[in-house]
């Protein structure tokens, strides 16, 4: 996986190695475990979901992440490494038409944003607030390659919080695809604040927990995103 920050491969496997010498088959919260590394709970996440896009973490809403790697997990079922499923070439190493990444996130992401708006927390919404700082600071600083891991997180967390956990294993699942995707260059800089914008629009439907309003700027927020990128105009998409 290309796009990960070398810094989160480095504590994943940190994280790997406390847990191969720990009776707990539940890792301590996010915030320990920034504490206990030294880094921004933003690496902390990013790592696991790099240990959770490897099969090694399952994770549930309102517990901690399960270790499901070597060791089965207590009451927990066990579940077969998707090389173990399938002897053909796993969905996410094949090549999309960058439309069609496109049309993905604008269902999959569009009725997250909808399905986040009915539920999303107080803490939940400082997650994304504490996101978007990072962003503008990325994008101002010209850091196309962290912008971008920044900008997938945003929506990998919109997507948790619908509650669907279908749509974040499918999301998380071809995160490298979706990269690819919709990584600015620098030729196209001139609009690198255009998401930064609509960013703060998706979290302020948010705040209002109006689910309508979050599915019309997510989905816009898609439509732009692929038109300045010259992927596919709205007529592609929708």
């Amino acid at each position: 996986m290309q796009n990960w920050n070398p810094l989160s491969r480095k504590i994943a496997t940190h994280i790997e190695d406390m847990i191969a010498t720990s009776d707990d088959a539940r890792l301590p919260s996010q915030r320990e475990l920034s504490s206990r590394f030294k880094v921004s709970r933003a690496t902390i996440r990013e790592a696991l979901l790099l240990l959770e896009a490897s099969g090694k973490l399952r994770t549930s809403p309102g517990r901690r992440s399960l270790w499901v790697g070597s060791r089965p997990v207590e009451g927990e079922p066990s579940r077969a490494s998707p090389d173990e499923e399938s002897n053909g070439e796993l969905p996410s190493r094949k090549t999309y038409p960058k439309s069609e990444i496109s049309r993905f996130r604008y269902l999959i992401e569009g009725q997250s944003g909808r399905l986040a708006a009915m539920r999303i927390t107080d803490a939940e919404l400082q997650q994304l607030e504490e996101n978007l700082k990072m962003f503008k600071a990325q994008t101002r600083a010209m850091d196309l390659e962290a912008s971008a891991r920044t900008d997938f997180e945003f929506h990998q967390l919109i997507v948790e919080f619908s509650g669907v956990r279908l749509f974040r294993d499918l999301h998380l699942y071809f995160r490298d695809v979706i990269m690819q995707a919709v990584q600015m260059y620098r030729s196209q800089y001139s609009r690198a604040w255009e998401p930064v914008a609509e960013h703060e629009k998706i979290i302020e439907a948010l705040k209002r927990r109006d689910p309508d309003e979050a599915l019309y700027y997510t989905r816009s927020h898609i439509v732009r995103s692929a038109d300045r990128l010259g992927i596919a105009d709205a007529r592609e998409i929708l």
